[in-house]
Formats: C-alpha cells, sequence, structure tokens
C-alpha cells in the first residue's frame, strides 16, 4: 500500500492495557492468527478482498498497488505471513527478490518506465503501513510525484568507528549457507558391440585355416 494510508487506530491506556494481558494468555499460533484475521494482505490472499494480481507462484504473489505513486506500481508479497522481513527464511527471502527483480524488468517495458524503484520497509516507523513482509517495485518516470529521499546527516570519525563495531561484532552471527557443489560421478559406459558383417549387408570374411604343423623325418 502507498506509504500515504490513513493513521492508525488510537488506543486508550486501558485498551492496551486489555491488550497486552489477552496476549500473555495466547498461545504463538493464537497470536499468529489473530494477526493473520486483522491483516489486509492476508485477506486478498484468501479473497477476501479484490485485488489485480499479475503474478503469482507457490510462494508469492504479485498485485497492482491501489494507491499507486505511478502507473504500474506493484506489491510482491510472501503467501505466508512474515510481519518483517528478518523472520524470513534466506531462501524465500532470495525468491520474493528474484521475482521482484524480473517484475522490473517487465515494468520498464509494459509501463514505459524510465526507472524503476525497489523499496522494502520494515516497521511502521519506517514507513511500513501493512505489518506483512511486500517489496514495492515502483516505475519512475521524469518529474513524477514519487519522493524516496533523506535529508543527509552528518557523523564523525569516531561515531563511525563506534557503530562500525557494534554492528560488526552482531554481525560474526550471520550464517549463510553455501549451496552444496553438486556431485558428479563419472559413468564408464561399457563399449557397444558391433554389428556383424553380414548384418551391414557385407560378406563375412572367411576364418583362416589353421596350419598342421609338418613333422620331420629322421634316418
Amino acid at each position: 500500500m502507498a506509504q500515504a494510508a490513513g493513521k492508525q487506530p488510537q488506543y486508550t491506556p486501558e485498551q492496551i492495557a486489555q491488550i497486552k494481558k489477552k496476549l500473555a494468555s495466547m498461545k504463538p499460533e493464537e497470536i499468529q492468527e489473530m494477526i493473520k484475521k486483522q491483516c489486509i494482505f492476508c485477506k486478498i490472499l484468501a479473497g477476501e478482498i479484490l485485488a489485480y494480481y499479475v503474478y503469482q507462484d507457490k510462494k508469492v504473489v504479485a498485485f497492482l498497488d491501489i494507491q499507486p505513486g505511478n502507473p504500474g506500481h506493484l506489491l510482491v508479497v510472501p503467501k505466508k505471513h512474515y510481519s518483517v522481513l528478518p523472520q524470513m527464511p534466506d531462501e524465500e527471502v532470495g525468491h520474493l527478490f528474484t521475482v521482484a527483480k524480473q517484475l522490473s524488468g517487465i515494468v520498464f517495458d509494459a509501463v514505459g518506465a524510465e526507472g524503476v524503484n525497489i523499496v522494502q520497509n520494515n516497521g511502521q516507523v519506517a514507513g511500513q503501513m501493512v505489518p506483512h513482509v511486500h517489496v514495492h517495485v515502483i516505475p519512475r518516470m521524469q518529474k513524477d510525484e514519487v519522493v524516496i529521499e533523506w535529508k543527509p546527516g552528518k557523523m564523525s570519525d569516531s561515531e563511525a568507528k563506534k557503530i562500525q563495531t557494534a554492528i560488526a561484532e552482531k554481525a560474526k552471527s550471520i550464517n549463510i549457507k553455501e549451496p552444496k557443489p553438486k556431485i558428479v560421478e563419472k559413468i564408464v559406459e561399457k563399449p557397444i558391440p558391433q554389428p556383424s558383417p553380414e548384418k551391414m549387408g557385407k560378406p563375412a570374411k572367411k576364418p583362416a585355416k589353421k596350419r598342421t604343423p609338418k613333422l620331420k623325418r629322421h634316418p
């Protein structure tokens, strides 16, 4: 959905306390099911809300954003509910972005885009308006009204080193699973039996006669 979506409902402190109490008594799977029931993308996937699909496979779907930055603005969404990207298994993230990449190329031709933004937000403060992972594929035109920018900040050398150390230390936990190399066994083929000359239409060679050794006479 577009980032300029409506405001989130405001709750009183009493209502928030009741929600927290209810959540504390629920099992993880019950919480997940409750979230899915409130999720607009899950409702779209369940067929409860109309969407203009452009692509789907076993893992993801892609449909038009109903509040597009430009015509052809797409949302690529995993079928399984994940609130934010870090919750997704690596292989599913790879598939999600592979589809987004290929659709970005299609958008260039389909709507005559001059450029494409691929945007993925995590958390409301980052602009995520629907708590279900999704990737924006936004076609761009000269002088359009799409704004994706930030005011450049400043960072001292000491601050940069401090942040670098903090992130690099935690980054040691990253575990990239490299694909296992395929083991190709060498196949030793048996020699192909040659057809007999008769079958090839050639006269067969007569077998050579065995010579009988002559006996020497002694006087």
